[in-house]
């Protein structure tokens, strides 16, 4: 299902970085780091083999103006990103609604930010080699950059670590995918993997009542099966009047970890022939809305 959605389109907290309109805070201790955020996944090159064209590791997309490769320091296998000319600058784009990313980094110096415009500098007298970012907004790309000294260093890094940042003890916020063209709910049907217009019955169906059953994907929360008792689906009019979706299932992508899938039925109820707005409730939070086309 996935490669169709590809074709449509605190101890340990001691520094905080203020660049503009900045946000996030820095951590320079992993335990702290892990404290202060949620829906962890992580990439630690172990099994990551080079490429010839650069490094897409689980949606990740890792660029270098010059050659990246895996090498091995101090007895852990870790991206290197050589430099070029004078100058190294290893760019790390994130998936949508990360807002913590954190990774070890074992060269020093090297100058580590975020596109929210924090940035730490990593030198000889750090006592720690991980730095850590967590912000209330999202975190689109992690870039390390050094033009000193001389020869220049390549890049390093190790462990990285992607989530969304945890306040106190509420749950994540839940963001329904879009296409990026149109902003246009990111759905498929369950079964041929068609994207929209949906119909409430169809002929190519699993179910005896004729339903159509679609996907919705979500990014923020991490989904399992157990899940689906705490997840709702409501459409919307232009009239504003409310449509429940009944939920039939919650799971994680199969090629995309950081993907979250919910499955819903069409009921009879829903009215055909407009665009209707389609929100997702998480254990009390509510997505995003996005239109939908139901013929």
């Amino acid at each position: 299902m996935l490669r169709s959605v590809v074709k449509l389109f605190g101890t340990g907290m001691i520094l905080l970085v203020i660049c503009g309109a900045a946000n996030a805070t820095v951590f320079r201790d992993r335990a702290a780091f892990n404290a202060a955020s949620q829906n962890r996944h992580v990439i630690d090159f172990e099994s990551v083999v080079n490429t010839a064209d650069g490094f897409n590791i689980d949606g990740v997309v890792f660029q270098n103006p010059g050659s990246m490769g895996i090498g091995t320091q101090q007895g852990s296998k870790v991206l290197l990103g050589n430099s070029v000319g004078e100058f190294t600058r290893l760019t790390i784009f994130l998936p949508p609604g990360t807002t913590a990313v954190g990774c070890d980094q074992f060269s020093t110096p090297m100058i580590v930010s975020i596109s929210t415009g924090e940035n730490v500098m990593m030198n000889p007298a750090d006592a720690s080699t991980f730095v850590g970012f967590v912000s209330d907004q999202p975190i689109q790309s992690l870039v390390i950059t050094l033009d000193f000294p001389e020869p220049t260093p390549a890049a390093v890094i190790d462990n990285l670590t992607y989530g969304q940042r945890l306040a106190g003890n509420e749950p994540p916020v839940p963001q329904l995918l879009t296409t990026t063209d149109t902003a246009r709910a990111l759905a498929l049907d369950s079964v041929t993997t068609a994207s929209e217009p949906f119909h409430v019955l169809s002929a190519h169906n699993f179910a005896v009542d004729g339903h159509t059953r679609i996907t919705l994907l979500l990014v923020g929360v991490a989904l399992e099966p157990a899940d689906a008792p705490f997840v709702t689906v409501q459409a919307e009019d232009a009239q504003q009047h409310l449509f429940n979706l009944p939920v039939e299932a919650t799971s994680r992508a199969k090629e995309l970890a950081w993907i979250s899938q919910v499955t819903v039925r069409l009921p009879d109820t829903l009215p055909i022939a407009v665009d209707l707005n389609i929100s997702v409730t998480v254990r009390g939070k509510v997505s995003n809305k996005a239109p939908l086309r139901i013929e």
